[in-house]
């Protein structure tokens, strides 16, 4: 059945490439006065490592119109560099051919689209769109696309770098820019200072994949080695709604472990992260913001050279990586070096 489903997949793609990807010429000269990205993934670690585009290229031209579509606005709308903000519902063709006609009108001059895999429902929405200038990455199979990046060993604020400079820009500061929220930024000093909360260790232990959790007996081994290895330093464990119950049971009995049982967004995260010492996590959002912020970093990754290259942690201080098989279960406490804690 796995077999049919991707068979029907493939031909259902192959038949909307023939019909949507037509060729696209390159425009002699153009005046940049508008550039749309599309972000319809949704993802945060995306974002993040992105997200330096938007203020270099309003230091290239402060009069540029920066436009954006995307799944969930919830980090662009705390963006100050972007003008325009185009929602579109996940899945839902009709909706992207919508947005398609609209963003029609515009007519911007130039569309980056960073996306490895493109569906059908994407190649309608850049047909549509009718960029001057469609800029892809590993798209040299695409007609649509008239720039193309097809270096697949780049990292992705590389890509988005590589964009830039085909649109004129040069020295360009990659260094991420991390949202903030007011309400969060009170709420963890707060909760900092009740608990008295400095040099600390934040961790998180969870991945979008299921390949990326870990279980519940693997996270108590992990914090019970940290804790014998630092016992005089203070745990952050980082959550969310849904394994909150989980991580407080874990904690309960242990004193030097915190967890911020309120939290409900990423925003609180990325306090909690800003003000660590060190930060421990799988390859996700909280890596990237904690490269933002130049903390020292254990990260764990697939053992998967590309995906390393394409989303590794770009932090300046000390990073370390410890990489698994085909689950993150397989790492064990003691993958975690000591001599790590105390750089």
């Amino acid at each position: 059945m796995k077999k049919i489903k991707y068979q029907l997949r493939q031909w259902r793609i192959a038949l909307g490439k023939w019909i949507l990807d037509k060729t696209k010429s390159m425009p002699d000269n153009i005046e940049l006065k508008s550039v749309l990205f599309l972000r319809q993934d949704g993802k945060i670690g995306d974002y993040i490592v992105s997200s330096f585009v938007f203020r270099e290229l309003k230091k290239y031209n402060p009069n540029l119109d920066i436009g954006v579509v995307c799944s969930d606005d919830s980090l662009f709308i705390k963006n100050p560099h972007i003008d325009h903000i185009y929602q579109v519902k996940k899945k839902n063709i009709i909706d992207y051919f919508k947005t398609g006609l609209k963003l029609r009108k515009v007519r911007y001059d130039a569309l980056i689209d960073p996306t490895v895999f493109v569906r059908n429902r994407d190649l309608l929405l850049i047909r549509l769109i009718n960029a001057r200038i469609n800029i892809g990455y590993l798209k040299q199979d695409y007609r649509l696309f008239n720039l193309n990046i097809d270096d697949q060993r780049l990292h992705f604020s590389e890509v988005y770098q590589t964009a830039l400079t085909y649109l004129g820009l040069d020295n360009i500061n990659t260094q991420y820019d991390i949202p903030s929220d007011p309400q969060s930024v009170i709420e963890i000093s707060q909760f900092l200072e009740k608990n008295q909360l400095t040099d600390y260790i934040a961790i998180n232990f969870f991945g979008a994949p299921r390949s990326r959790k870990f279980v519940a007996e693997k996270i108590r081994l992990i914090l019970a080695d940290l804790r014998a290895k630092v016992a005089d330093r203070k745990i952050v464990v980082l959550t969310y709604p849904a394994v909150t119950p989980m991580l407080k049971e874990i904690i309960k009995s242990d004193n030097n472990v915190y967890l911020y049982e309120n939290t409900t967004s990423i925003y609180q995260s990325i306090e909690l992260i800003r003000h660590a010492n060190l930060v421990i996590s799988p390859d996700t959002s909280v890596i990237h913001i904690a490269s933002g912020f130049n903390k020292k970093i254990i990260a764990f990754y697939h053992r998967h050279d590309l995906g390393l290259a394409n989303w590794g942690p770009k932090s300046e201080e000390a990073t370390h990586i410890v990489c698994y098989q085909d689950n993150i279960n397989e790492i064990n406490p003691e993958d975690i070096r000591k001599e790590w804690l105390f750089e």
